[in-house]
């Protein structure tokens, strides 16, 4: 893979407004980056070099006064997820996503072929992330190149500890948004897994919004092929910690983060809140109220190279609900006190909606 980007022009303009703002960066050979801000709602866009222009594109800033609405997924590559990536582009155009968040696993690899495979898969999602905020954190595939076609390929907020794209966080609405990496752990990268964790308690002290979402790649909670469930050692550590490696899990039920998100496994699976492999089963699994530990997600079946069903696992005591289609989760936040989600069967030409769920609090 190579890039020759010398001298780039981005053109920014409102509808029917009578002037665009254009913005030039002189390039010297490695990417750049820039952030602008605009007062109004809605921008067109297009970039481009003294070579060529992209299509137009727009748009919108957040407006925390609505719904939030999210896609959630991990592990999706063009090979096996192109009916998913799809369904996103359809969904995207017709203004159904406010952000969509790949929780690792990217591509089936972004730097495969030289990195022709990643540059395959970013035009295959650009009729989508061209428009929303398109997030990523890292899996274990990308922890292969050592993070660099992540980190190089992706912008992502710069809060954390280091400045590249591998922990994040963002506030969106009523929700506090946390992206971590799980991958410091199964590499044994035992300074930034202590970095990600101090930074992570910071970062969850100072969080004064109602609603708090956490995600990262590797499960914690599922069911699999084994009767222990999702008792993977390496897969355990971010969990359970060791002397050198802290848990997280403790971190998250103190501080009453609401949903966990995960991929890795090829499956979908929704548990019952949870806390040190005890369920809190009480009342109906789709309608939980003032839930006394987080409630766990896995959606990793967007498009991987193999997948997983409920007859190839043995169900859990706190499996809430488990599904043998491809597809991803949608998450809709409502207000203060009520979120849903629910996954989109993308085997189904239509994508029929399956699993919803609701979350209230007081």
């Amino acid at each position: 893979m190579y890039r020759f980007l010398f001298f780039c022009v981005i053109l920014c303009g409102v509808t029917n407004a009578n002037k665009v703002e254009q913005v030039h960066l002189s390039l010297s050979g490695k990417m750049d980056e820039m952030v602008v801000t605009w007062l109004t709602q809605g921008p067109h866009y297009k970039v481009g070099s003294s070579q060529d222009m992209s299509d137009v594109y727009h748009f919108k800033q957040p407006d925390p006064s609505k719904e939030l609405r999210a896609a959630i997924f991990g592990d999706l590559s063009v090979y096996k997820g192109m009916p998913t990536i799809n369904q996103l582009i359809d969904a995207t155009h017709n203004d159904h996503f406010d952000v969509i968040i790949h929780i690792g696993d990217i591509a089936y690899d972004l730097h495969d072929d030289e990195g022709d495979r990643g540059d395959a898969y970013m035009k295959a999602i650009q009729p989508f992330a061209a428009y929303v905020p398109y997030m990523v954190f890292a899996g274990n595939h990308e922890s292969d190149t050592h993070f660099n076609q992540i980190v190089n390929r992706f912008t992502m907020p710069k809060n954390g500890v280091y400045d590249n794209n591998l922990f994040w966080s963002f506030d969106y609405g009523f929700v506090h948004f946390v992206g971590l990496n799980s991958e410091y752990y199964a590499e044994k990268m035992t300074k930034e897994a202590n970095a990600q964790y101090k930074w992570l308690q910071e970062d969850l002290s100072k969080n004064k919004l109602k609603w708090t979402i956490v995600m990262f790649h590797r499960p914690w909670y599922c069911s699999t092929r084994s009767s222990g469930g999702c008792d993977d050692p390496t897969d355990m550590l971010s969990r359970k910690g060791t002397n050198d490696l802290p848990g997280l899990e403790k971190l998250l039920k103190d501080y009453k983060v609401d949903i966990v998100f995960y991929g890795h496994k090829h499956t979908y699976e929704r548990m019952w809140p949870i806390y040190d492999k005890v369920g809190y089963k009480s009342g109906d699994a789709g309608h939980i109220k003032n839930a006394k530990a987080p409630v766990y997600i896995l959606t990793g079946s967007a498009g991987c190279h193999t997948h997983e069903g409920p007859s190839d696992t043995t169900p859990q005591s706190f499996s809430a609900s488990r599904l043998g289609q491809y597809g991803y989760t949608r998450l809709k936040v409502y207000n203060s006190t009520h979120i849903s989600t629910y996954f989109v069967d993308t085997d189904d030409k239509v994508g029929n909606f399956l699993d919803r769920f609701y979350l209230e609090k007081d």
